[in-house]
């Protein structure tokens, strides 16, 4: 998948001055191990700023978001999703094309892979269900998931901070029945809806 490393580079130092993201981590001990490995990126939906917030956060790591295909379409904001190694995901029809992309992302290139799994953005601090397609691609793809809340939307020139957790993997002998995809589904929102908590308790008070 590629992506312009330039372009990449104009857009972190824009972000960085507008939005200043600061990463904090649920358990610091545990810092190094965070994509230390190809992994997946559950994040919530806060707004469409979302992508180059985490991926500004994260600079160092290389990450493709899962975006909206009707973005893509979409003049300036498409050239961008386009250029950045962005990856389409089409939310009206049954396209599997962005787990085959997200895969050779994660086995072929080795990077890492971002996930909105909430599907569009709501109130502030207010979870919508996540849809199971996180849950299908973690299960192929066998590969650590590290959860990122962010605490968002994105506000120009005031700090955005996120907070991230260790990596965690799915049983792989679960096996990808509906009752199982359900349930890991479930646990993932329980896991971000702990995130917000441990972020609201620890680190609230610095906004």
């Amino acid at each position: 998948m590629v992506s312009d490393t330039k372009l990449n580079g104009l857009l972190a130092a824009l972000v960085r001055m507008l939005f200043c993201p600061k990463v904090h981590y649920l358990d610091p001990a545990r810092k190094d191990e965070i994509l230390a490995e190809p992994s997946i990126l559950v994040v919530n939906h806060t707004g469409h700023l979302d992508g180059g917030i985490v991926n500004t956060a994260l600079r160092k790591f290389p990450i493709h978001t899962l975006a909206a295909k009707d973005r893509f379409e979409q003049r300036g904001f498409g050239f961008l999703l386009r250029h950045t190694g962005c990856i389409p995901i089409d939310r009206e029809h049954a396209d599997t094309s962005w787990i085959h992309d997200s895969l050779e992302v994660l086995h072929k290139d080795r990077e890492h892979i971002a996930i909105y799994p909430e599907g569009r953005h709501g109130e502030h601090r207010k979870q919508l269900p996540f849809h199971p397609g996180v849950t299908m691609l973690a299960t192929m793809a066998r590969v650590p998931i590290v959860m990122v809340y962010q605490d968002g939307p994105a506000r120009k020139f005031h700090r955005n901070h996120l907070i991230v957790a260790p990596p965690f993997r799915f049983d792989a002998a679960a096996g990808m029945d509906a009752d199982t995809i359900q349930a890991q589904t479930q646990e993932l929102q329980d896991r971000m809806k702990a995130l917000m908590e441990a972020y609201i308790e620890q680190y609230d008070k610095e906004q």
